[in-house]
């Protein structure tokens, strides 16, 4: 396995992968249109977050994302992750925790990362208890949002 920050060139993938996702775990459709642009908006500019992939044999099997969030009151940033996604036939072979502590070691080495969060369906048991033994714990926030264009 080898883990690498994505490029430009890794846009197709990682937007097929995040169609899947989002069809897999909230059955949703998404507009591929928009999705593609979404994600070579990232690509092209490092402040929106950065995507990182792992591949095997020189294939694109997983990939993950981080966008950043300034906490005023710890004076640091927390890496927000997202848009986790490994191969149906990748899985249960240490991609995920492969990225993952990737991303946590970019975290524990760098002064102004303050740690890691993530959001998760609530009735995704797995996904939960996968973070549980990665060490991660559950924080007492509810999320809310207001969407200015829903998707299906």
């Amino acid at each position: 396995m080898k883990i690498r920050k994505a490029t430009l060139d890794d846009f197709e993938i990682i937007a097929e992968y995040n169609y899947r996702l989002a069809k897999e775990t909230e059955d949703k459709e998404l507009d591929r249109e928009c999705l593609i642009g979404g994600v070579k908006a990232l690509l092209e500019d490092e402040s929106k977050g950065v995507y990182h992939v792992c591949e095997v044999e020189g294939t694109v099997v997983g990939q993950i994302m981080y966008t950043y969030e300034w906490s005023d009151w710890r004076n640091g940033f927390f890496l927000w992750i997202q848009s986790v996604y490994v191969d149906a036939n990748y899985r249960k072979q240490g991609v995920f925790k492969a990225l993952y502590d990737y991303i946590k070691k970019m975290c524990d080495t760098n002064e102004q990362v303050i740690g890691l969060r993530l959001y998760v369906e609530k009735e995704n048991q797995i996904a939960q208890k996968t973070y549980q033994n990665l060490g991660m714990d559950e924080c007492g926030y509810l999320m809310y949002e207001y969407e200015k264009r829903k998707s299906k």
